[in-house]
């Protein structure tokens, strides 16, 4: 199996999107990640749902994760309120950088590498003549993996 033959077309967001919407997406549709498209469809970006976590963390605890604990839970429940203005293009950058690219005659075995060495639960697919042809998630990339295993592919 190649990169090309097991991509997948996710929902996606755009740049201009607020993150909470973004953050909802991922949720309603048990995503690994967030792509991000510009206007033409183009994948602008990623993000992995642990990425998105993330930013509802505040700073501060994310340096010093032993604060965690001051917070009572009326507080930790409304943590995700940090992201209320904030749009994906403002926070997108760092995670982005992190997703791996893979070309659509890779192998599953080098796209899998990619999603380990990275920590990454999806990897962009690029097409040869530019642009994205499609995802590949580590989900869908396991579930591959175990049916060739057992031989039901």
């Amino acid at each position: 199996m190649r990169a090309a033959d097991v991509t997948e077309t996710l929902p996606t967001a755009r740049p201009s999107d607020d993150v909470l919407s973004a953050v909802r997406l991922v949720t309603r549709h048990h995503l690994p990640g967030l792509v991000v498209a510009d206007e033409l469809g183009e994948v602008v970006g990623c993000m992995s749902s642990v990425d998105l976590l993330r930013l509802a963390l505040p700073r501060y605890v994310q340096e010093e994760p032993g604060l965690a604990r001051v917070f009572d839970e009326g507080h930790a429940d409304r943590i995700a309120a940090a992201l209320v203005g904030i749009r994906v293009r403002d926070v997108m950058s760092t995670a982005s950088a992190r997703i791996p690219i893979a070309r659509p005659q890779a192998t599953v075995i080098e796209v899998a590498e990619l999603m380990a060495e990275r920590c990454s639960p999806l990897v962009v697919v690029a097409r040869e003549q530019g642009g994205t042809l499609g995802v590949v998630t580590v989900n869908h990339l396991l579930e591959l993996l175990v049916d060739a295993a057992e031989g039901t592919t």
